[in-house]
Formats: structure tokens, sequence, C-alpha cells
């Protein structure tokens, strides 16, 4: 698959096969992320792969945190400054993905939340930690890797879901993965064969013109 066809093709996944992905794979893929492009080639990301009983237990954790704490998605937005615009397109992706959910007898927002926590199934996930320490501007490196993992996943057959609601809970995961204090979590991504048999994945949420997000001068 070329890269325009990854680009295209990619989505958020959310149903995952149970069936295992071979680490000389994660390995290819992650291989790609460490091939982002870097401010002084510094290089500050961190990934933790956590898959088998591991992952299991990190899950549970995380939703006995959320059963407990009831620290979940601000799905409105009322928590954080969001401009008009940006808070219209998340509230047309809440209403269209829980319309899907519906349609599937799924409960819309115990599905987004817990589906999260539980990771979706997927049988791989992993963490992307940066160094708190450091200059928030590097957190544009992080995406850039994390955007490679992302499109080399789709390329080779697998798919993805990147995970917001896991940095709530990520004071349990580091204790649980003896990952330092002064990391932090950026990104969790779910990694896994999709299960495109399930009318779930089906959904692909609508898109920007580039006429929303461009604007174009001397050209």
């Amino acid at each position: 698959m070329n890269v325009w066809d990854a680009i295209e093709t990619r989505k958020s996944y959310r149903v995952f096969k149970k069936d295992p992905v071979p680490k000389n794979l994660i390995k290819r893929i992650l291989t790609a992320g460490g091939k982002a492009p870097s401010s002084a080639n510094m290089q500050p990301w961190e990934f933790v792969v956590v898959a088998g009983q591991k992952r299991d237990e990190l899950s549970q954790m995380m939703l006995k945190s959320f059963i407990g704490q009831k620290k979940g998605y601000d799905i409105l937005g009322k928590n954080s400054f969001f401009p008009q615009e940006l808070l219209d397109r998340r509230k047309k992706f809440f209403e269209d993905v829980f319309k899907k959910l519906s349609e599937h007898n799924e409960s819309p927002m115990k599905y987004v939340m817990e589906g999260s926590l539980r990771f979706y199934d997927a049988p791989i996930m992993i963490l992307v930690f940066i160094d708190k320490r450091i200059a928030k501007r590097f957190l544009f490196d992080i995406g850039a890797s994390v955007q490679n993992v992302v499109l080399a996943a789709q390329s080779e057959g697998l798919g993805s879901h990147l995970l917001g609601l896991v940095l709530k809970y990520q004071e349990t995961a580091k204790k649980m993965l003896q990952v330092p204090e002064e990391k932090e979590m950026v990104i969790g991504m779910c990694l896994g064969y999709p299960d495109m048999d399930n009318p779930i994945n089906d959904f692909t949420p609508g898109r920007a013109d580039l006429n929303q997000f461009v604007k174009w001068i001397g050209i």
C-alpha cells in the first residue's frame, strides 16, 4: 500500500479481532515512528508496548479507576476553551458516532468511555511518553512520530485508534508499568487487526474542506 492509500483508508477502528500481532511486525511499524522528523534529531518519543496479561491488567485497572472516579470525556467541551467552529465539529462527530452505535444496540456513551479503556479489545496497547521537563514544542515531534506509526500500521493491514481518555489514568499506568515520574503520557494507541465484518467499523466521520483551514497568500 502506498502512502496516499494509507492516508485515504486510515480510520479509527472500534472493533478488533483477538488475533495476535507478530512482534517483528510491531517493530517494523515502530521503526517507521523513529523515522519521523525531529528538532535537532533529538527524537524525544518513548513508546511502551503492552500485550498479553499485562495489557488485560492495565485495562482492568483503568476501568476500575473510571468506575470509581468517573473521569470521562468532556463531550460538550465545557471544561476547556475551543473556538465555536471546532465545537461544532466535535458536536457533529459525537452525534454521528452515537447514532451509529445506537443502530447496533450499543449504549453510545458507555461504549465510547469503557471501550476506550478496554482498548476496544485490540491485542496491543502502545503508550507514548515524553519527558515532561522539556519544552512543550517537542510535542510536535511526538505527533509526527505517532502519525508515521499509524500510517505504517494501516499499510501493513493493521488498524489503530488513538486514545485520549487513558491520559486521565496515566498515574495508574505509570505505576503499574514502572514508568519514571518525570515521564508524561502524550497519547495511547490500540493496535490490531480490525474486524471489518462488524458494521461499527463502517463509521467514517466527515472532514473539513481545504477552504475551512487553508489561507492562500501569493499563490
